[in-house]
């Protein structure tokens, strides 16, 4: 989001001597601080793998940013997915595992401040369930 001079400025701007002098020292600084955070974007790569450190496939991956959904998709056979052109920033993403896994998995604080930032996320498997033997029912 970029920072816009308060419209009060325009009465500095117009002005002579010290007033004008730190007006325009304040719109340079204004400028370059747009610039250098307008071009700041990383890339987010996100793991999913279980208990046994085995991939995850098909877990959905959602990126937000003050309750609102920029970006999801889901993990392929590798138990990886990545999101790239991420502005600078603190984020939250959610996991959700799928069947045979854990629901949801949350983190509120992912601060994207490089070109490449990683996540790992370890899901359990849920236990399976005992197989009955329905083939011998009724014999002795």
């Amino acid at each position: 989001m970029p920072i816009e001079l308060p419209p009060f400025s325009k009465l500095y701007k117009q002005r002579e001597g010290v007033d004008k002098f730190f007006y325009d020292k304040l719109a340079e600084v204004v400028e370059v601080v747009n610039a250098l955070t307008a071009a700041k974007k990383g890339k987010v790569n996100i793991s999913v793998k279980d208990d046994n450190d085995d991939a995850v496939e098909g877990a959905t991956v959602t990126l937000t940013s003050g309750g609102t959904v920029l970006t999801s998709g889901e993990t392929g056979s590798a138990g990886g997915a990545s999101i790239s052109n991420v502005d600078y920033g603190v984020y939250a993403v959610s996991v959700t595992a799928p069947e045979g896994y854990t629901a949801l998995v949350s983190y509120n604080d992912l601060t994207v401040n490089a070109e490449n930032v990683s996540l790992n996320v370890t899901v359990n498997k849920n236990a399976a369930a005992p197989v009955q033997d329905n083939d011998n029912q009724g014999q002795s």
